[in-house]
């Protein structure tokens, strides 16, 4: 094989939610690495979208739209060919954020449908689509953003925390980008974005230390296309990073990616691509250093057992586990990596496992297991989630497991178990 099982069953876990023994090696006979990742980025084979008619539900516009939301985002990332797409949808669902706890759930499950379709490609396009984004309108109040009387939550936040990063703006930039987006806001009757010339502050503004009769919109093409171009690629370089590698990037990393990004003309596809393809993504500490969000591990499971949002109920657990799908805790996202592990987190992936072991038993998921020799059961299970190289730990743990049942005559323990315990494998929980 010219590249190792290791780094690509270590890209599918990062571009996906982790492959089969079979997809594994497909992508391992190819010729190159550049190869590999090239064709886990073509994404032409992604699979139309759809709206449940439950999520468009306006008797109880809360729970049930919420519920149906989660089983058509959980079930796209457990069976779609093209699991990057979905990857990157979350990526920016944790970045440019709503939240249902004050947004309709419909309208948050469109904004991710967007950043579904934008989300690999131009950062411009993407990031202007962001802004007038119904859920993102309401959500930082733009659209009670009027002139002579601003609201500065939105402008704020989309260089803080969307953009730029602090250091990068001053408080009057703050102040006179919220009167360049005044007048953005929503036609609530439609749900859908609305400028209004008599709310808008056309008066001249000064931002960047650049004075002219700015406009909400011109605020983004600066940023991505103009002065702050740098700083805004180093940004989103950054947070790419962390969350498809993990550790601290190295500065010479982050020049270099973040130069790719610049030399691209802002195209996402093309920073991943970097991102892939540099020497740190599959460094050891890159390998070891992230750990699977609860929403993730929840459609590995989900991808590896082959059952569908229907039966194993994400919507009961994940927020257990310590992320809500569509309501990420504030306008700054959720933690990440680290932030994911905490006592009662590791309660609710316990209890998680739990439900799935029996769900799967049902199904019929490892039948026969308890029959097999401990090494071949173990290793199955191994196959079957995805666990290309296992620690040593995790294989003898697993083995005892099964051998015990067998010795104490509870073959039929041997299915359920196997299943909870790989679940809850630090190899399995691993990114």
């Amino acid at each position: 094989m010219s590249v190792p099982r290791a780094d690509v069953a270590h890209l599918l876990r990062r571009a996906g939610f982790g492959g089969t023994v079979a997809e594994v090696d497909a992508l391992a006979a190819l010729p190159s690495w550049t190869a590999v990742v090239d064709r886990v980025l073509d994404t032409s084979a992604a699979p139309a979208d759809s709206v449940p008619a439950a999520v468009e539900d306006r008797e109880d516009q809360w729970y049930p739209p919420w519920v149906a939301a989660v089983h058509h985002w959980t079930d796209r990332m457990a069976t779609s060919p093209t699991p990057i797409v979905e990857k990157m949808a979350l990526f920016w669902h944790g970045l440019f954020t709503s939240s249902t706890d004050k947004v309709y759930p419909r309208l948050v499950f469109h904004q991710v449908a967007t950043y579904r379709r934008l989300g690999l490609g131009d950062l411009h396009t993407l990031a202007q689509a962001m802004a007038v984004d119904p859920a993102m309108l309401v959500y930082l109040d733009n659209e009670s953003n009027v002139a002579g009387k601003p609201n500065e939550n939105f402008a704020r936040e989309l260089m803080e925390l969307f953009l730029l990063g602090q250091g990068h703006y001053g408080e009057a930039d703050v102040a006179a980008m919220a009167r360049a987006w005044t007048g953005h806001g929503v036609d609530r009757t439609t749900e859908r974005y609305a400028f209004s010339p008599s709310r808008h502050d056309a008066g001249t503004k000064t931002i960047f230390g650049i004075t002219r009769a700015w406009d909400g919109p011109d605020t983004i093409t600066e940023m991505v296309r103009g002065s702050r171009q740098a700083a805004c690629a180093r940004f989103i370089t950054t947070k790419l990073w962390t969350f498809l590698a993990g550790p601290p990037i190295a500065p010479a990393t982050l020049d270099a990616l973040a130069g790719a990004f610049v030399a691209s003309g802002m195209q996402v596809r093309a920073l991943v691509r970097a991102l892939f393809l540099h020497p740190d993504f599959r460094a050891p500490a890159t390998r070891t250093g992230l750990v699977r969000s609860p929403v993730e591990w929840v459609a590995a499971t989900m991808r590896a057992l082959g059952l569908p949002a229907a039966v194993l109920h994400p919507e009961w657990w994940v927020e257990r586990c310590g992320q809500r799908l569509y309501a990420p805790p504030n306008v700054g996202g959720w933690r990440g990596n680290e932030g994911w592990i905490s006592t009662s987190t590791a309660w609710g992936r316990a209890a998680f496992a739990s439900h799935t072991r029996w769900k799967a038993s049902d199904a019929g998921v490892f039948a026969g297991y308890g029959d097999l020799a401990p090494a071949v059961a173990v290793q199955r299970a191994l196959d079957r989630f995805g666990i290309d190289d296992p620690s040593p730990v995790t294989r003898s743990s697993l083995e005892a497991f099964v051998a015990g049942e067998q010795t104490a005559r509870r073959r039929w323990a041997v299915t359920p178990g196997l299943v909870a315990l790989t679940m809850l494998s630090p190899d399995f929980q691993m990114a």
